[in-house]
């Protein structure tokens, strides 16, 4: 397999550099044919440290193209949904795939993936354990989370509105004769065309399978 740091070792040790001068204590680690990003990662407000977690962070075989598995392994947050952590491997869920166009688009770098999702994910996961409410607001977990972002995304309720959306957003090319999302009755082409063509671009046929997938599952 053409794996990224093997293909483009020039972003690799541009990755590596930049992250290392910015958190001193995380290292980079090509272990086989995975990339690991270890070390402590630290809380940081207002150039002050309020805390510090154990990471262990795994970057995609195609990175940047896919999300990076993010891990606690200092055993300090369990591996229950209301903490948004995987309770079959321990991954954090520190952003929905769906949403990456807004909170982390193609072309950011890695530092802004750590200075952005992952920074929110532990502040909030410190302010939660304290007792506070998390700081940015949350989606839900699995399909309950899927569900309250569509709904938002899309301004409906309807679940059967929603799925519909993603079938056209899986779908390998999407037709002008096919039935609109919105179920007005009217072929896509005469409604919701641009709206549809407008989430392609943002939202992988990948995610938006597997979102359809857990919310037919729900």
């Amino acid at each position: 397999m053409n794996l990224w740091h093997r293909r483009n070792p020039a972003l690799f040790e541009k990755e590596k550099s930049e992250v290392e001068a910015h958190y001193p204590e995380l290292h980079f680690q090509a272990v086989g044919e995975v990339v690991l990003v270890r070390g402590t990662f630290p809380i940081v407000s207002d150039r002050e440290v309020l805390d510090r977690y154990s990471v262990e962070i795994a970057l995609a075989r195609d990175h940047p193209k896919s999300l990076p598995s993010v891990r606690e392994v200092g055993g300090r947050i369990p591996w229950t949904s209301d903490r948004h952590i995987n309770r079959s491997d321990g991954t954090a869920c520190v952003l929905l795939p769906d949403e990456r166009w807004k909170v982390w688009p193609p072309g950011s770098t890695f530092l802004d993936f750590l200075n952005g999702p992952v920074h929110h994910f532990f502040l909030g996961q410190s302010l939660v354990e304290q007792g506070d409410p998390w700081p940015f607001g949350q989606w839900g977990h699995g399909a309950v989370g899927v569900r309250e972002y569509y709904c938002e995304l899309l301004g409906t309720q309807d679940t059967q509105v929603i799925r519909q959306y993603l079938e056209c957003l899986a779908a390998k090319k999407v037709k002008g004769h096919w039935s609109c999302p919105c179920r007005s009755g009217k072929r896509l082409r005469d409604c919701h065309m641009a709206t549809v063509l407008n989430l392609r671009e943002k939202i992988g046929r990948k995610d938006a399978t597997k979102s359809l997938r857990s919310l037919i599952g729900a």
